[in-house]
């Protein structure tokens, strides 16, 4: 049985929201449980998950509860729902509780000293306390989506007329003096600067790079819509000043989607004038050629191969062309079992990480749909039903309104994972697990879950790339051996697994 409650103007968290769900998933008899508040997007995952949600009147911020139970007593599972979000079972005695500033005037009392201020609200809230911050001089991090464009630009340029800078809004990951802030892998603190329009574009090249043994100072991300010709990239530019007069810093890395030309040509000079070797990412982007001290790529791992051969006075050509030849052995492995389904989907919690599958699949397969593809005319008309070769970016604002990011909750995402493996036209499901701060304790579990759970007589082929640092906090060895376990294939790298995901479905095609 599948009912839904409406609490008509009770905003809470999505943190609250998802352990609520949790405790009630832990009831005898309740096959799901799913708290939200009801936006747009909300209600047409609930929908989509079976519960009848009417949406006449309903605002984001009215409460969903929705819970499919089996047996008698559904009412006492509502009651049950309603006390844990009075009460939550899981809050600390607030006297055992250290203090903890409910204010911006209150924090600054606190930590008088303090430069920067980490700002993670609800969208509509955001953007005010950011300008608050940046009145009492502090420079921002803002980790909050949703925030309107002409907000954005209007906390730039009052950052730039102020020499601060505004990182983000939706900046997921930065790093600062070695310090990661938001999501955040462990690294070794060294001499590379990066710049980064998104998050886990930042973090597949420093975990790169730490595989390589190299370490970051400073990685500062801008938020995408930084380098689009509306905002004109102004924190970019802040950052690689920045940068540039930092004397610990040998190597820039540029990081992101393709900028506006204009924005493009404002980055390059900037990186030249730095007077600093600079190693450019624009993902995609391959209209240029190493010029004096600036060299250029395509791809994240790339990026990472040439500072690691630009630092110890290497040549960056030939560390792309021994690349190559490892992405040359990738693409001829062969998967294991037989192969059912025409079709390739990604299933992806980060932004930048589906962006960079996209474009490397597109070499084999095509065309590629998604919710945030690479032409406007391949978008997804709905992103919970996917077509052919699809690519979901389940980070996405359409997603986190009003949710947790999936790289905090990965039930939504492994509830997906789930239904697209038991399509049968699905051959292939490329996904990825990020660790580091922020994430998920143990985000493989719930997808080796789902894919245990999978009713079809031959299940897809599943290549993942799991994001992480041996000094993690969920063990990325583990995470590696949980995923294997159920038969998926764990490449090193996010373009290695797009390379042989997109390579397995395109051989069968020939």
């Amino acid at each position: 049985m599948k009912r839904i409650e409406v609490v008509k103007g009770e905003y809470y968290d999505s943190v609250t929201l998802m352990l609520v769900a949790k405790e009630l998933k832990k009831i005898e008899g309740v096959g799901d449980a799913a708290l939200n508040m009801a936006t747009e997007a909300n209600i047409s995952i609930m929908r989509a998950a079976g519960f009848e949600v009417e949406n006449d009147f309903l605002s984001p911020d009215d409460l969903l509860i929705g819970i499919d139970f089996e047996g008698e007593g559904i009412e006492k599972l509502f009651e049950a729902a309603r006390s844990y979000l009075a009460c939550p079972p899981w809050r600390k005695e607030e006297s055992d509780a250290e203090y903890s500033p409910v204010t911006l005037s209150g924090a600054l009392t606190v930590l008088p000293k303090s430069n920067l201020a980490l700002i993670s609200l609800p969208g509509r809230y955001a953007a005010a306390e950011a300008m608050k911050a940046l009145k009492r001089g502090l420079n921002v991090m803002l980790y909050s989506d949703n925030v309107s464009i002409e907000e954005e630009i209007e906390l730039k340029q009052f950052a730039e007329k102020n020499d601060l800078i505004v990182m983000g809004p939706d900046c997921g990951t930065a790093v600062i003096n070695g310090k990661g802030l938001g999501f955040s892998n462990v690294c070794p603190t060294g001499s590379i600067g990066i710049v980064g329009a998104s998050g886990t574009g930042l973090q597949e090249v420093m975990v790169q790079l730490s595989r390589r043994k190299l370490g970051v100072k400073h990685a500062i991300g801008t938020g995408g819509r930084d380098v689009k010709s509306s905002v004109g990239g102004i924190s970019f530019l802040k950052a690689i000043r920045e940068l540039s007069e930092d004397s610990e810093i040998s190597i820039i890395a540029a990081v992101g989607k393709p900028p506006a030309p204009e924005v493009r040509k404002k980055i390059l000079e900037s990186l030249k004038e730095s007077g600093k070797q600079s190693v450019i990412c624009f993902m995609g982007d391959a209209s240029r050629k190493d010029e004096e001290s600036l060299f250029y790529t395509t791809q994240l791992e790339e990026c990472a191969v040439v500072v690691a051969a630009l630092n110890v006075g290497g040549d960056a050509t030939l560390a792309r062309e021994k690349l190559r030849a490892e992405y040359a052995k990738v693409s001829g492995k062969s998967s294991t079992g037989e192969l059912s389904g025409r079709y390739l989907r990604g299933l992806f919690t980060g932004g930048t990480l589906c962006y960079e599958a996209q474009y490397i699949a597109q070499s084999y397969i095509n065309p590629i749909y998604g919710n945030a593809p690479l032409s406007k005319d391949l978008k997804l008309e709905n992103s919970l039903k996917p077509v052919g070769h699809s690519f979901i970016d389940y980070g996405e604002d359409e997603f986190t309104q009003g949710r947790l990011h999936p790289m905090m909750d990965p039930s939504f995402r492994a509830e997906q994972l789930k239904k697209q493996s038991e399509d049968s036209s699905v051959a292939v499901i490329l996904f990825d697990v990020v660790l580091g701060y922020g994430s998920a304790e143990n985000p493989s579990s719930d997808l080796v879950e789902a894919i245990r759970s999978v009713k079809r007589e031959i299940k897809p082929v599943y290549v993942a790339y799991v994001c992480g640092t041996d000094r993690d906090p969920q063990d990325i060895e583990k995470q590696r051996s949980l995923l294997e376990s159920v038969g998926v294939i764990v490449c090193e790298s996010n373009a290695r697994a797009a390379i042989l995901a997109a390579n397995i479905l395109s051989r069968k095609e020939r």
